[in-house]
C-alpha cells in the first residue's frame, strides 16, 4: 500500500484496524496466560482478518467477528466466566464493535449503494 492510499482511508477504517489489533493483542495475552490453543487460533484469525482489512475486504471481518462472538458467548454460557473474565469481556465487546465497524467500512468503501466507488 502506498502512503497516498493510506491517507485516503476513512476514520472508520482506521478504527477497524485498531479493533483488530486490540483483539490480536488480547488473544496473544490470553494465549500466554492460559496456554490454550483456542486463544492462539483466535490470534491467527485476527491476523488474517487484519491482512484482509488492509486490502479493504471487510466481509471476512464481519464473519470472523460473529464467529468469535459466538464462540465466546457459548463459552460463557456453558462454563461461566473464567479466572480471566476481563479478557473474555474484552473479546466479547470488541467483536461486537468490529461487526459494526466492518459493516460501516464496507458502506464507506462502496459509497453506501452496493457498488464500488468511482
Amino acid at each position: 500500500m502506498s502512503c497516498l492510499t493510506e491517507a485516503r482511508r476513512a476514520p472508520v477504517e482506521w478504527i477497524g484496524l485498531g479493533l483488530l489489533a486490540a483483539l490480536a493483542a488480547a488473544n496473544a495475552l490470553a494465549s500466554a496466560l492460559l496456554k490454550s490453543g483456542g486463544s492462539f487460533m483466535a490470534l491467527a484469525l485476527y491476523a488474517v482478518l487484519m491482512w484482509r482489512w488492509e486490502r479493504r475486504d471487510y466481509s471476512p471481518s464481519i464473519v470472523g467477528a460473529l464467529a468469535g462472538l459466538s464462540v465466546h458467548a457459548v463459552q460463557v454460557g456453558m462454563a461461566g466466566w473464567s479466572a480471566y473474565s476481563d479478557l473474555m469481556a474484552i473479546n466479547l465487546a470488541l467483536t461486537v464493535l468490529l461487526v459494526a465497524v466492518a459493516y460501516l467500512s464496507s458502506q464507506v468503501e462502496d459509497g453506501g449503494n452496493g457498488r464500488p466507488k468511482q
